[in-house]
């Protein structure tokens, strides 16, 4: 699919995204019942709200003249169906939480990769190169933090 849109539009969107993560790991969270499984989920809750404040700063950051810049790009539609298609009760553990995560994880980081395929001018490459660098250090510290949950 080709997209004309803004780099405004682009990171208004991955905020929106970053927040309905927060609340469906919170909706997660209220139905399980394994207690690390619990702490995983609220945790994650926590970490995509905490995402969704950082994507707010770094765009108060940038210049009206990046965010109002205008590009087209191709990208395939993020597949969400981890949310629809896992197990997802209240007897789901945590490396069923932690597959899910990564796979959504994964539709943010394909998005800003196929922005950064194209021509577009070095101040917008910029700004996206920081994006794709921050969700990929997050990508890494959800991981560890996961994994020290599942083995507290």
């Amino acid at each position: 699919m080709t997209n004309v849109q803004t780099a405004k539009d682009v990171i208004e969107q991955t905020k929106a995204f970053h927040k309905r993560l927060g609340s469906f790991y919170k909706e997660l969270s209220d139905k399980v019942e394994k207690e690390r499984v619990k702490i995983l989920l609220d945790y994650m809750s926590r970490h995509h709200d905490n995402l969704a404040v950082i994507l707010d700063e770094y765009e108060s950051g940038v210049s009206q003249h990046i965010l109002n810049t205008w590009f087209m790009y191709v990208h395939k539609e993020c597949d969400l169906s981890p949310f629809f298609d896992a197990s997802l009760g209240p007897d789901m553990t945590a490396q069923e939480v932690v597959k899910v995560a990564i796979d959504l994880d994964k539709c943010l980081l394909e998005t800003y990769e196929a922005m950064l395929q194209n021509d577009i001018p070095d101040d917008v490459s910029e700004v996206f190169q920081g994006l794709l660098d921050m969700e990929k250090l997050e990508k890494i510290k959800l991981a560890k933090n996961a994994l020290k949950i599942e083995t507290m």
